[in-house]
């Protein structure tokens, strides 16, 4: 039979291992509850994350601005006054054309206001010939000048700035950077910016035609779109 004292000893033992098991699952309870909440502490941090919009640089924006057509525009020859509704430019324009002078066109466009602007091109998808005006004659060059209404006495008009060459681009579309350009117009605060075409020889004097026209149907038509004006510009 056991001594009360052994009983005691053993009921002594049983109570502080109970009491050690006790303490084991607090701590493990513990240590999930402190789980539990970091997980759910970093789940809120990557929706805030999410949420926040990122910084990205400023996007350049693109603008396209069709030519104005119509009566602001046209042909006229170098040599004397005179006028006329296609968009030529070249040499000898047809069989009363005196030989040895040349044909320019005028082009006109809307001037957007406060642009930041970075870069211009004028632009043409609608470039044929007649002769050989690129071999001829040189290249294809336009200017900036300033007119308040198109008609014969343009023939001289003296040009803002210097020429600006223009590139050929797969022989049925010419482009132009005419960025100096657009941003004296610009600076100036003007409503409209326009444009001369013209070739760096003005006749070969071979008596045929040698010209880059631009058209869709008809020569003799100068229609809105034939030319644009792609800007570039800070958002």
């Amino acid at each position: 039979m056991r001594s009360p004292l052994w009983l005691g000893t053993v009921q002594r033992r049983s109570l502080k291992a109970f009491a050690d098991m006790a303490k084991s699952r607090q701590r493990r309870r513990l240590l999930t509850v402190l789980i539990s909440i970091a997980l759910v502490a970093a789940a809120c941090s990557s929706n805030d994350d999410a949420d926040t919009p990122s910084t990205a640089p400023d996007q350049a924006a693109e603008i396209s601005i069709p030519n104005q057509g119509g009566e602001s525009e046209g042909h006229t020859p170098i040599g004397f006054a005179g006028v006329g509704t296609g968009l030529f430019a070249g040499d000898n324009l047809n069989s009363r054309f005196p030989d040895g002078d040349g044909v320019q066109t005028f082009l006109t466009f809307p001037l957007p206001q406060d642009l930041g602007l970075t870069s211009a091109t004028l632009r043409s998808d609608f470039l044929q010939t007649r002769g050989t005006p690129f071999d001829d004659l040189g290249a294809l060059t336009v200017e900036r000048v300033e007119y308040t209404s198109f008609g014969p006495e343009l023939f001289d008009l003296p040009s803002s700035g210097d020429p600006i060459r223009c590139t050929v681009l797969g022989g049925t579309a010419v482009e132009c950077d005419v960025t100096t350009a657009v941003r004296a117009a610009a600076a100036e605060g003007t409503q409209t910016v326009q444009f001369r075409l013209l070739f760096e020889q003005v006749a070969d004097n071979d008596g045929q035609a040698d010209l880059a026209m631009f058209y869709r149907s008809d020569s003799n038509t100068n229609e809105e779109g034939l030319f644009t004006l792609q800007l570039t510009a800070d958002s």
